[in-house]
């Protein structure tokens, strides 16, 4: 992270009265105070792990596997009575992404659902959106599976089957 000598008088201000503030953390806070004070690098780059950043990709990317189960769910409710027998309605659940491997993913998401008020009809369990398991790579089977479906949000049963099973 480079920083001109104005952000880290700034930064270092930030700290010192967050130590103020928090006297829990002041410790930590007098810690980065100094580090960003006397610009040590190596450590500077620590403040980074602070600041997530996603691409405008990742993004788009991220609302389009939550758009595709949106979808998934509104086909299922158009299927007959029947065709919904042979299909567990939960495994159109959005579940998230993991809290350990894909954070930055889970906190968008997160953000989508709580700040910007997205997808209101996705279940919230406990774990509020944390899979516990990797999730982007299969989203991406997926995903790649649901565009190439002719009529997105009226899918057949054998579409969303499919899809699931990417």
């Amino acid at each position: 992270m480079e920083m001109t000598s104005a952000q880290r008088l700034i930064l270092s201000n930030q700290y010192y009265l967050m130590a103020q503030m928090d006297p829990e953390n002041s410790v930590k806070y007098r810690r980065l105070q100094t580090i960003v004070e006397r610009g040590y690098g190596l450590q500077i780059r620590e403040l980074d792990k602070n600041f997530g950043y996603l691409s405008e990709e990742t993004c788009r990317m991220i609302i389009d596997v939550m758009e595709m189960h949106h979808a998934l769910q509104a086909s299922f409710q158009l299927l007959s009575a029947e065709d919904k027998n042979q299909l567990d309605s939960r495994r159109l659940n959005f579940h998230g992404y993991d809290a350990i491997t894909e954070s930055a993913l889970l906190n968008y998401v997160r953000f989508l659902t709580e700040e910007e008020g997205l997808y209101p009809q996705f279940e919230r369990t406990e774990h509020q959106f944390n899979s516990s398991i990797a999730m982007q790579e299969k989203y991406e089977r997926m995903n790649a599976l649901w565009h190439k479906c002719p009529r997105q949000y009226h899918l057949s049963l054998n579409e969303i089957q499919q899809i699931l099973s990417a």
